[in-house]
């Protein structure tokens, strides 16, 4: 699969991510829901006069949404990022989107080969530039850094 097209899935399974965080949908539903909705569907930009088509890989995304609801049922994230981080504001009062960033990455390190895992991060850090202030990604970066670490992956 082109790098392009893996970015752009990585990119659709963080807005999966975040729409799921408003849902009471289960996450297999609101998975082929998400992927048949949103897939080649042309979006505009504001600050530039064209249309975009929303493309990623179907069965990748699929691949990930699996990986994602696995990594919910067998894991408490709650306990998992509070006991990472040290400072006032737990996992549930972060916003949306950082903790759709984190649970991404998260759930795909679960299916990630242990030699892969630095370039996956390094896609998701840069998608993340796009989507967050820059203390925010430095917040995201060293929470993966010491899950990682944790776990012995890296």
């Amino acid at each position: 699969m082109q790098n392009f097209i893996k970015t752009e899935t990585r990119l659709a399974f963080i807005q999966f991510i975040f729409s799921s965080l408003f849902s009471d949908v289960s996450i297999e539903e609101s998975t082929e829901e998400f992927a048949n909705y949103f897939y080649k569907l042309s979006v505009s930009s504001i600050n530039q006069k064209k249309e975009k088509s929303i493309n990623f890989n179907k069965n990748y995304f699929k691949k990930l949404t699996n990986s994602y609801a696995e990594f919910l049922k067998t894991h408490d994230i709650k306990e998992i990022i509070n006991s990472i981080i040290k400072f006032d504001r737990s996992f549930e009062n972060w916003d949306q989107i950082n903790k759709s960033i984190v649970l991404s990455i998260f759930s795909e390190i679960e299916i990630t080969k242990k030699e892969k895992v630095k370039i996956m991060l390094n896609d998701y850090m840069n998608i993340s530039k796009t989507l967050i202030p820059k203390k925010d990604l430095s917040m995201i970066n060293a929470i993966t850094d010491k899950y990682l670490s944790d776990r012995q992956i890296l």
